[in-house]
């Protein structure tokens, strides 16, 4: 068996949070063991690229200094 917290450290020395948030909830919940590997990377894949895409347009949406009207 593949050491677990090896694994955690390299997905966060990597910058790959989004990756380890998956990662850890796919250990924590017995629902992902009926998933094939390829199925299980592609969820890990495809949280990595949310979790970016959302911090890129909180970013933009903080620079953008956008007005409320109220």
């Amino acid at each position: 068996m593949v050491m677990l917290n090896p694994v955690s450290e390299k997905l966060t020395s990597l910058r790959l949070h989004g990756m380890l948030h998956a990662f850890q909830e796919q250990l924590n919940s017995s629902s992902y063991n009926e998933l094939s590997f390829v199925d299980r990377l592609a969820v890990l894949v495809e949280r990595e690229i949310v979790e970016r895409e959302n911090k890129a347009l909180s970013s933009r949406l903080g620079r953008a200094k956008l007005r409320q009207e109220g």
